[in-house]
């Protein structure tokens, strides 16, 4: 099924190949790896397509697509907050994961509850 192929693995480059690969959010459960590949090819050749699934054999609703080129990530993340299969999807960079989405909101929210304590 091609997942343990990885000639780009861990090894040498690392991370380089996030710089092609987008990850979406928000896919419909129904969503199938078949046409998700022929939809997102639309933006570009696809090096790999990855679906994860749950542990009912499920699709997650996510999925993590690599192109063989960076246009094609472009075009991909304009899909980003669209309509597809009747939910909204998310597309974004894979290397973005991390520093900025982790912290969403908790600062904000901590800071103030704080303060009209004990007055």
């Amino acid at each position: 099924d091609g997942k343990g192929k990885g000639k780009d693995g861990k090894g040498g480059k690392g991370s380089g190949n996030d710089e092609l690969t987008v990850f979406v959010r928000g896919l419909p459960f129904s969503a199938e790896e078949e046409s998700l590949r022929k939809d997102f090819a639309e933006c570009g050749e696809i090096e790999r397509l990855s679906l994860p699934l749950n542990d009912e054999g499920k699709p997650k609703g996510i999925a993590f697509i690599q192109y063989k080129e960076k246009a094609g990530c472009d075009k991909a993340l304009e899909f980003d907050n669209t309509d597809y299969g009747g939910r909204t999807i998310f597309v974004r960079m894979a290397g973005d994961r991390g520093d900025k989405g982790d912290g969403k909101g908790k600062g904000k929210d901590g800071k103030g509850k704080g303060k009209d304590k004990g007055k």
